[in-house]
């Protein structure tokens, strides 16, 4: 509820220091999905399909094929975050140089605003990163029951291709060894209505990416390799498959049997109640009743999917 302290020294005589702030990693489907805004309770995402049937021409028509319009339904999760900030706390500490003068003063304004609400707001991207993949209305985790990621929607669809038929086992898992024939077998798997599209994603672990590049490297595959490339790289084989490392996919108890998954990226549907809202909706103020400074951010989201079919899902057994 406020600062905890209790791991730094009473303040005594020391230059002020900069303070430095662990790296996030943010989400990554953020980045790559459909951003549907106005998304206030279960939403519908549209589908229009229609099929055609060839007759041969004549002087006369006879109706044929079927448009069929069918729905998914985006089902958010309405989250928020709450902090209370007693700058008192950074009195006794060395953080008090960084206190404005005077005992009302020093505790209207947090004295490293800044950096504390750019790591506030990315601690929020990586828990929702987390939340579209492993989200669970059922499970206990506070920051995963909020809504149904992708990881529970996309199985319970029964739709998604195996891409472990084979059968690779925990036991096994993941390795240098074999990672890269388990991308190409998911590759080899691709459903032909979507094999030509120039937005397929297979994303992956940062657990498993980095057994990919590992892989590459063992295997002398450097022109595979390009410079600046982080958390993305083709698929050997695939130009048009594009091998993404999501943290969000890496499991929240720590496991390495992260599911993979090769889809497209325009079949991934984020909903939303304002376009952007994890970094823009924030509320902080100084409560001059309670001498509190306060912050709360406020979201409404969820996540889902188009076509399940149009998935390969590889799961170790």
């Amino acid at each position: 509820m406020s600062f905890d302290v209790s791991a730094l020294p009473a303040y005594t005589e020391q230059n002020a220091m900069d303070i430095i702030v662990k790296s996030v990693a943010e989400g990554q489907l953020s980045k790559y999905a459909q951003i549907q805004p106005g998304v206030k309770g279960p939403t519908t995402i549209n589908i229009l399909d229609t099929d055609v049937v060839f007759q041969a021409d004549g002087c006369s028509r006879e109706a044929s094929g079927t448009t069929t319009l069918t729905q998914r339904t985006i089902t958010p999760g309405a989250i928020a975050v709450h902090e209370d900030l007693c700058m008192t706390d950074l009195a006794a500490k060395y953080t008090a140089v960084m206190l404005k003068q005077g005992l009302t003063a020093e505790k209207e304004s947090v004295p490293f605003e800044e950096i504390y609400f750019a790591q506030k707001i990315a601690k929020v991207q990586d828990a929702l990163g987390k939340a579209y993949w492993q989200g669970d209305t059922a499970s206990g985790s506070a920051n995963l029951n909020k809504f149904d990621g992708l990881d529970k929607l996309i199985l319970a669809a029964g739709s998604a291709v195996n891409g472990n038929p084979t059968g690779i086992t925990t036991g096994t898992g993941y390795t240098a060894g074999n990672i890269i024939g388990i991308l190409l077998g998911m590759a080899e798997l691709t459903p032909e209505a979507i094999a030509g599209a120039d937005d397929l994603k297979l994303f992956v672990a940062p657990a498993q990416f980095l057994l990919y590049q590992r892989a590459l490297a063992d295997g002398n595959y450097f022109h595979y390799v390009s410079e600046g490339q982080v958390n993305s790289m083709p698929l050997i084989g695939f130009p048009n498959i594009e091998v993404v490392s999501d943290p969000g996919l890496t499991a929240v108890g720590g496991s390495p049997n992260n599911n993979i998954y090769l889809m497209r990226a325009s079949n991934i549907h984020i909903g939303v109640d304002l376009p952007d809202e994890e970094a823009n909706d924030v509320r902080s103020w100084y409560d001059e009743n309670d001498r509190i400074y306060k912050v709360t951010m406020a979201f409404r989201t969820g996540v889902n999917v188009a076509f399940p079919d149009e998935i390969v899902r590889f799961a170790l057994v």
